[in-house]
């Protein structure tokens, strides 16, 4: 009879989850190996000992056992980049954004979006700029982003279980001390007999075999120094964190619309002045926010109308 029962979806590490929880624990057999392959997700087949258990992708149903623990997408930026770069162990590079329609198949139906929406020829590939926009606009309306949505789903599914749950939230990933932080709360509410001291060498392993985590905390710092008005130089990014960054600053400077250009700024005080030096004659209510002054934005809705 298993202890847990783990819940997740691609890019929220639940198989990671998983494997720490049953290598830690004294109720459990020792696992002496790691759980990463050669793209670095935790899918190596090992003999786990049945005491946690582990559910992907889909919602709760009336036959799973719980108490379950679902991990949960409270970062959407490093959820969608390890989702598409990640899953089906594909390993992509997202900064090759030119192979964009073939990163993942379940994605099909967002390519199709953009052709029709920018009125892309269906063999021609999609220019950087425009991506860059469209993933933009999915960050501002997250209401209506299809990974949140599903993930939503999975959230809602085990609510309305009768079983004592924990939800498990992605960020928890991102430092060792996080990790064993949340770590502790599971022992202490489900009497797990973990064995903290076993958890910073698998976190190490799982760190540096993780190329999206390493690169996550860049978009933080860039939006940090735009605030501040400190100059840093901007490395390489990849197209979601462009997307996300520009979402960020439509956010937070009314009427003032992002530039859609293929090559992205190389530091911030570049940016700073494109938007202290945005033309007044340009600006006007910017009809990619779903809502201003928290009221429904009437040119976003008429967008939606077209």
């Amino acid at each position: 009879m298993s202890l847990l029962t783990v819940v997740g979806q691609s890019g929220l590490h639940h198989n990671f989850l998983r494997y720490t929880l049953d290598h830690s624990s004294a109720l459990t057999p020792e696992i002496t190996q790691l759980p990463f392959i050669h793209t670095g997700t935790s899918h190596a087949k090992l003999e786990y000992s049945g005491k946690f258990d582990g559910i992907q992708g889909r919602p709760i149903n009336t036959q799973d056992q719980g108490p379950f623990v679902l991990c949960v997408a409270d970062d959407i930026l490093y959820y969608e980049r390890a989702s598409v770069s990640r899953e089906g162990d594909r390993n992509n590079d997202l900064k090759q954004f030119k192979n964009f329609k073939n990163w993942q198949r379940w994605n099909n139906h967002y390519v199709d979006k953009i052709t029709k929406n920018y009125k892309i020829e269906e063999d021609k590939p999609i220019p950087k700029f425009i991506l860059r926009d469209s993933i933009k606009q999915s960050y501002l309306d997250l209401k209506n982003n299809g990974l949140l949505l599903h993930n939503n789903t999975l959230v809602d599914s085990v609510k309305n279980t009768n079983t004592d749950n924990y939800f498990f939230p992605v960020s928890s990933f991102f430092s060792l001390e996080k990790f064993i932080n949340e770590l502790s709360k599971l022992d202490v509410k489900y009497n797990l007999s973990l064995d903290l001291e076993k958890v910073p060498h698998v976190y190490d392993s799982f760190f540096e075999r993780n190329q999206i985590l390493q690169s996550h905390f860049i978009v933080d710092k860039i939006l940090t120094a735009i605030k501040n008005r400190e100059n840093i130089e901007i490395p390489e990014l990849d197209v979601f964190q462009e997307g996300y960054i520009y979402a960020k600053l439509e956010e937070t400077n009314d009427f003032i619309i992002m530039p859609m250009i293929e090559a992205f700024y190389k530091n911030t005080q570049e940016i700073n002045e494109y938007l202290q030096y945005y033309p007044e004659h340009y600006k006007a209510m910017n009809p990619n926010l779903p809502t201003f002054n928290d009221i429904p934005n009437p040119f976003h809705l008429w967008n939606l109308k077209k």
